[in-house]
């Protein structure tokens, strides 16, 4: 996406969510959305990293 280690550390998860969400939206066809499993999968993997 872009971002160094130390923006990412700098945002809210909310921010990071987000980004994560408008670079899915701007790089996979209109049809193409994460599914709600893989957004959980996601969220899950990122408090892991906390």
């Amino acid at each position: 996406m872009g971002f160094t280690p130390q923006q990412v550390n700098a945002m809210s998860m909310w921010q990071f969510m987000a980004a994560i969400e408008g670079y899915v939206k701007a790089h996979s066809g209109e049809d193409e959305k994460m599914s709600d499993r893989e957004a959980d999968d996601l969220f899950e993997w990122l408090k892991s990293k906390e």
